[in-house]
């Protein structure tokens, strides 16, 4: 259920990565967690799984993604989106990376500001599975 939205080949490792992480996300329904793949019960519609959190194969410091993930969020609000607190995590629970879930925008926007923050790709919610839309 992995697709690419630009037509460049997605970086192996990183599909990886992504593919087997579990999502977590505040919708306007509550809590819901998955993993690309899964179908999303009380999903408000299509919505996308951002963070501004280690850039492609990057590791900066604690302070340099949290001060990103905030110039996202505002980046985020300025477009006046609709979004909650979200999370992208390793299936074992020891990496963890701050994210926001983003309902009611266009995915070619998404991706292009998750590209200005350095992302390789985003989960991406089609309205029936989760999938991963690389940038």
């Amino acid at each position: 259920m992995t697709g690419d939205s630009t037509g460049r080949a997605p970086d192996p490792e990183l599909e990886a990565v992504y593919g087997s992480a579990v999502y977590e996300a505040e919708l306007p329904g509550g809590r819901v967690t998955f993993r690309v793949g899964d179908c999303v019960p009380g999903a408000p519609g299509p919505f996308a799984i951002v963070t501004a959190w280690n850039p492609g194969h990057e590791r900066p410091p604690r302070e340099v993604n949290e001060a990103r993930n905030a110039e996202l969020r505002s980046e985020i609000e300025r477009r006046g989106w609709h979004w909650g607190p979200a999370e992208g995590r390793s299936p074992d629970g020891t990496h963890q990376e701050p994210s926001f879930a983003v309902w009611g925008a266009p995915l070619d926007e998404v991706l292009a500001l998750a590209r200005e923050f350095g992302q390789a790709a985003v989960a991406w919610f089609d309205g029936e599975r989760a999938r991963l839309a690389w940038c």
